[in-house]
């Protein structure tokens, strides 16, 4: 089974199980999830990131502007084509920091993101667009859902579903009433958003498991595959 299907039935069992706002990980449903937390996720690295190294000790090698490839990789002073893609900013150094050792009798620098090309997060269900869409500056779940188009009628706001991997790479998933926030403003549900979050918005119901499927499996998600879920990695299986 693929990890679109497995997520789409566990979004399913979510959907016909009710409204929770913390989900654990069960058999049935969401066993390859972990329990939520508020933990920040570091940013990990995409192809068109634009980054900055500046030297301490050797101010000569400084890069200004050093994009990442779209096969994941920068051209760094000395090491030539190093590994950047997927990794947060202090791995980067740090495996740098490594190789530097070899030429540098003080490796010290800093690395700046100066743009987040990959900084994206996905929006899908009861939407008039579904899609990835890019993540500019602090939005909520409800301002991702509009970004989207805004929920179609048959939208249930008060069962959107939120996906994210923490730092560990391992998924997480949560509920979250977006009606109660709309009406109430209350703060319990409003949540930022993270790159590489997942906003699914729910029909408000589902005669049976096979409509379910032909509708969101077969015709309507166009789950982008650039999106930094790592598609069919292990930590699904």
């Amino acid at each position: 089974m693929t990890f679109l299907r497995r997520l789409l039935v566990t979004l399913f069992a979510v959907c016909i199980t009710g409204c929770v706002q913390h989900l654990d990980p069960q058999p049935h449903g969401a066993r390859n999830f972990v329990p939520w937390t508020n933990e920040p996720v570091p940013y990990r690295l995409s192809p068109g990131d634009t980054l900055a190294i500046q030297y301490t000790l050797n101010p000569e090698l400084n890069e200004n502007e050093l994009s990442i490839a779209p096969d994941g990789t920068i051209t760094a002073p000395l090491l030539g084509t190093i590994m950047a893609a997927g990794l947060s900013v202090a791995t980067l150094k740090s495996n740098m920091q490594q190789r530097y050792v070899a030429y540098l009798r003080q490796p010290e620098f800093d690395i700046v993101v100066r743009s987040y090309v990959g900084a994206q997060i996905y929006v899908g269900g009861e939407v008039k667009t579904q899609g990835v869409y890019p993540l500019k500056g602090v939005m909520d779940a409800m301002q991702a859902v509009v970004t989207a188009g805004g929920p179609i009628d048959s939208a249930k706001l008060s069962q959107a579903v939120l996906i994210r991997h923490r730092a560990d790479g391992r998924p997480m998933m949560r509920t979250i009433d977006l009606r109660h926030y709309m009406n109430t403003a209350d703060m319990s549900d409003h949540v930022m958003l993270q790159p590489g979050d997942l906003v699914f918005v729910p029909k408000t119901a589902i005669a049976s498991f096979d409509i379910f499927i032909d509708q969101y499996l077969d015709k309507a998600i166009p789950f982008n595959k650039t999106l930094n879920y790592n598609m069919g990695s292990s930590v699904f299986y």
